[in-house]
C-alpha cells in the first residue's frame, strides 16, 4: 500500500503559533456538528428556504441551523436572500466556494452508499 506524502506546514509543525492553517480552518469549518449535512443538501438541491433545509436535516433545532447558516454565509459558503413580503421567506444559495467542494461531496455521498451496502451484505 502506499502512502500519501503530505508536506508540513508551518502550522502543523508548531514553527508559527500566530499563523493560522488553511486546512485548520477548513477542517473546523466543516467539521462543525450539522455542517456537512447542510452543505450535502444545498450541493445536491441547489437554493432551499430555510423551512425545507430544516425539514431535510432532520434533528436540527431552528437555533442551531440558524447559527451554522450564518457561519457558512461568513465563510463565502452560501448567500442568504430573503424576501420582504406579508410572509417572510429567506432562501440559501450555494456559491463558487460551495461549487468547489460538489466533487468531494459527490465523495463522501458515493462512499457512505458503499459502506452501507457492505455492512447491509455483512448483517
Amino acid at each position: 500500500m502506499s502512502s500519501i506524502q503530505i508536506e508540513k506546514t508551518p502550522c502543523e509543525t508548531g514553527e508559527s503559533e500566530t499563523q493560522r492553517c488553511a486546512m485548520r480552518v477548513l477542517l473546523e469549518l466543516i467539521t462543525a456538528p450539522w455542517t456537512l449535512h447542510i452543505l450535502l443538501v444545498l450541493t445536491a438541491d441547489g437554493p432551499t428556504r430555510f423551512g425545507a433545509l430544516r425539514r431535510r436535516v432532520e434533528g436540527i433545532s431552528a437555533r442551531v441551523l440558524t447559527v451554522r447558516l450564518r457561519s457558512l454565509e461568513d465563510r463565502g459558503l452560501l448567500v442568504r436572500r430573503a424576501t420582504s413580503s406579508k410572509s417572510p421567506e429567506v432562501t440559501y444559495y450555494p456559491t463558487a466556494r460551495l461549487h468547489d467542494m460538489r466533487e468531494f461531496m459527490q465523495q463522501m455521498r458515493d462512499l457512505s452508499l458503499k459502506w452501507q451496502d457492505e455492512d447491509l451484505r455483512n448483517t
